[in-house]
């Protein structure tokens, strides 16, 4: 079980991630 502070920080790396990849892509 997460907590919902800890997966909100990694939802927000994720995107970040995401956003990143699609850029290069």
């Amino acid at each position: 079980h997460f907590n919902k502070y800890l997966t909100r920080k990694r939802r927000l790396e994720i995107a970040h991630t995401l956003t990143l990849s699609e850029r290069q892509i």
